[in-house]
């Protein structure tokens, strides 16, 4: 049977392998001393190509800096609010209705906007934008089914449309402040953000409507005036799903 060989030369009276063109190149190639232009134009053509597309950009305050900011948009909103369209609502509840309603109402809008401030930031802690929404959508008909009666169904749909309509424009605007505000982080998780910066939008709404409302029948209270809340989480959340969605397609 044939014994495969490797190709030999006969150099000198030796058997040699015959060597390889590349090896010969890369051989040259290896003892040519380096070009420094030619080395320091490729240095400069790299950082072009990696820093050209990096702008400055401005740092983030703390977590609690950008919640402050979130809280002080949601204040503002429901009292500007609530005075312009009269403050009839809050002069017919009691001091004990006050203090229990409004110190609930900030204490679900600290954690609102904690969860959004949290939001704009990746490892900055639990973001809890779903622990707000929960702790608004069943607290408030808990409260005011303590604090208020009356169940009858009487003109319910008719005196409370304008309510939720009323408290929905509210938090409109104040949502798209909160975004603003939400944009100038980095936000990953657009779902929880949403539900964060909405349930802190209708919160707005709902204590514009404590100070605006002088209905206080319970059902009223419980359907539409929370109602606002759970509008605007909801339309926050199912519009920032439709934007991450599209995004990835």
């Amino acid at each position: 049977m044939p014994i495969a060989r490797c190709e030999l030369c006969w150099v000198e009276g030796r058997n040699a392998l015959k060597p390889d063109p590349i090896d010969d190149l890369l051989a040259k190639a290896a003892n040519r001393p380096p070009d420094d232009a030619a080395l320091a134009a490729g240095v400069r053509r790299a950082q072009d190509a990696i820093l050209g597309d990096l702008r400055r950009v401005r740092p983030l305050g703390s977590v609690t800096r950008s919640a402050l900011l979130f809280l002080i948009v949601f204040a503002l909103a429901a009292m500007v609010a609530g005075v312009l369209l009269g403050p009839h609502g809050f002069h017919v509840l009691s001091v004990v209705d006050r203090a229990l309603i409004f110190a609930t109402l900030l204490v679900v809008a600290v954690v609102a906007s904690v969860a959004s401030a949290r939001s704009m930031r990746p490892a900055a802690g639990p973001k809890r934008g779903s622990d707000a929404f929960l702790l608004a959508a069943i607290g408030f008909p808990l409260l005011f089914a303590l604090l208020f009666r009356g169940y009858s169904t009487i003109h319910l749909v008719h005196e409370g449309i304008p309510c939720l309509v009323a408290g929905v424009c509210v938090a409109l605007p104040t949502g798209l402040l909160l975004l603003l505000l939400l944009r100038r982080g980095s936000v990953l998780d657009r779902s929880e953000a949403a539900l964060a910066c909405g349930t802190l939008a209708g919160l707005a709404g709902l204590a514009m409507l404590e100070i605006h409302c002088p209905n206080l029948k319970a059902i009223h209270v419980i359907v539409w005036h929370v109602a606002v809340v759970v509008v605007s989480a909801v339309l926050a959340w199912v519009i920032a799903r439709f934007v991450s969605r599209s995004s990835v397609q």
